[in-house]
């Protein structure tokens, strides 16, 4: 961030609860940003909804879709090191988190869908998960990644599974006792992930892989990895591009694939399932499938995507109406216009205006 940046903070509550990309392998480097020694720091606590919603739209308002996914992400970094949303703002701040969307939607009708993608994959479904999922720790964990600025994916579909994905989970993540980890592996070209938003661009993942204790399968779960440190792919991850869309080319869309890569024991998002010391998995929440959890990511995203639907529509009336309030029209009982009068508009029109 620069010096003119104000870096924001969340103190806990009291209360509880274009450019097209092309299809080849790239590694893309990423700078580390350091905060400036001048920054003031502000307690988002303490911003009204008013003085809250103004900066979320100052923090925003450059945004656009003719950029490349490279500088579309980096804008999505500095959003993120802003503070202006915090990782636990869906549990602390809904009220908030659901606005943010909203926002970032009547944003869409002018510069398109991509970023608004971005934002919903990596609050909602990426750290949205480990918020849901993860234990105290691993939850506390993510203040220091979002001053970092690491962006996050949600890898969960895949490419053979088609409308089944959830449902059927090829990727593996097989626990080696000895070692105290975990080893993620795709083991077919169809067990891929498969058209990951900000995949191609992000350096952590939560990864959906079948979980195996002592040759036992014991179903989906969810796993917060690295994809990349000091912006290089960790060994064993490959990820390639999905290619040019129709339209928010701003957003990256990734192939993931993984060949047995170790990720340590503290990688399984355990606030109701875990390995114990014994080597041995024990559901911690009875009651509560893990895959259940984590389908409640996808609950909340249904919710955004409707309130973001709304708020779309709300914004393309409103156009629409500027634009034939100001559209002259030629009207045969209407006396000629005089100069600085605009005489009969669109929006006068009887079909138009009911």
């Amino acid at each position: 961030t620069t010096p003119h940046h104000t870096t924001l903070h969340y103190t806990t509550p009291h209360h509880t609860t274009p450019h097209h990309t092309t299809p080849h392998h790239t590694t893309l480097h990423h700078t580390t940003h350091r905060t400036s020694p001048h920054q003031s720091v502000l307690d988002v606590d303490s911003l009204s909804d008013d003085e809250w919603t103004s900066r979320f739209l100052d923090a925003t308002s450059h945004i656009d879709s003719d950029t490349s996914h490279k500088d579309s992400a980096e804008a999505m970094r500095a959003l993120v090191k802003q503070g202006l949303i915090s990782y636990t703002t869906l549990r602390d701040y809904p009220e908030r988190f659901f606005k943010a969307h909203r926002l970032l939607a009547r944003h869409a009708v002018e510069h398109g869908p991509g970023f608004w993608i971005r934002f919903t994959v990596h609050y909602n479904l990426c750290f949205g998960t480990v918020l849901a999922v993860g234990g105290d720790d691993q939850v506390d964990s993510l203040t220091a990644v979002q001053e970092s600025g690491a962006l996050g994916c949600f890898a969960l579909t895949e490419r053979f599974a088609g409308v089944q994905s959830g449902l059927v989970v090829q990727t593996t993540a097989d626990w080696d006792d000895a070692a105290q980890q975990y080893v993620i592996h795709t083991p077919s070209p169809g067990a891929a992930k498969n058209w990951i938003s900000q995949g191609f661009t992000a350096d952590k993942a939560v990864v959906v892989a079948n979980l195996r204790v002592n040759d036992k399968v014991v179903g989906p779960h969810a796993f917060l990895m690295d994809l990349r440190k000091g912006g290089q792919l960790v060994d064993g991850v490959s990820v390639g591009d999905m290619g040019v869309k129709t339209t928010g080319n701003d957003l990256d869309n990734a192939w993931i694939s993984f060949d047995n890569v170790r990720i340590p024991k503290n990688s399984l998002l355990n606030a109701h399932a875990d390995v114990d010391a014994s080597g041995q998995y024990a559901l911690t929440t009875e009651g509560v499938p893990p895959f259940a959890m984590i389908g409640q990511r996808l609950y909340t995203g249904r919710v955004c995507v409707a309130q973001a639907a709304l708020e779309y529509r709300r914004k393309l009336f409103e156009v629409a109406h500027d634009y034939a309030s100001s559209k002259p029209v030629w009207s045969p009982f209407a006396p000629p216009a005089t100069a600085g009068e605009l005489g009969p508009v669109l929006s006068s029109v009887p079909q138009v205006r009911s």
